[in-house]
Order: structure tokens, then C-alpha cells, then sequence
């Protein structure tokens, strides 16, 4: 059974307000990720297996179990990101240099 959930739904179970962002920074960040490939299995895991392993029920256990599992994965994938982004903002910063 799949369950799908929107943002404003997390949000509301989680009590969270999403940040805001100027208008073309979150497609940035996205190509950045793609580029990156921060959020593949081989940086996070295979979420369709490991969700399957899952036994708790609560969104705080999954955090608590997969942080147990995959220790490094966040931070691995956070730093993947934002190496892209600084190589973004340099190759920006060339073009508005001319080169």
C-alpha cells in the first residue's frame, strides 16, 4: 500500500512551517541535488527496503531507527549538495565576470 502525503500535511503532523525562500532558490537547491545525486540509495539508502524493515509506527521512530542505520547519511548527503551549490555559485560568478 503506498500512502502519499503532501507538504502541507507533513507540516501539519510535524508542526512545522515551511522556510521561505526567494523565488528560484528551491529549484536550485533541486538541480543541485540531481546533479549531486545526494539522495540516491548509495548516499541514503534504499528507502523501498528500508521502510520495510521499519517496525515502529511514528514518524519521531522512523527518525530515531533510520538514524541508527544510516548514521552518516544525512550529513553525507547535505555536504554532496552543497558542494554543488558552491560550484554553481562559482561558475555564476565567472559569468558575470565574463569568464
Amino acid at each position: 500500500m503506498k500512502v502519499k502525503l503532501s507538504f502541507k500535511e507533513i507540516e501539519k503532523y510535524l508542526n512545522i512551517e515551511s522556510p521561505e525562500f526567494p523565488k528560484y532558490v528551491a529549484p536550485l537547491i533541486n538541480l543541485a541535488n540531481q546533479y549531486a545525486q545526494g539522495t540516491r540509495p548509495k548516499t541514503v539508502g534504499q528507502m523501498s527496503e528500508l521502510i520495510h524493515q521499519f517496525a515502529g509506527k511514528s514518524l519521531p521512530e522512523w527518525e530515531e531507527w533510520y538514524l541508527q542505520q544510516k548514521p552518516d547519511a544525512i550529513k553525507n548527503a547535505a555536504e554532496k549538495i552543497v558542494k554543488k551549490l558552491e560550484e554553481l555559485k562559482n561558475s555564476l560568478n565567472k559569468i558575470d565576470r565574463g569568464g
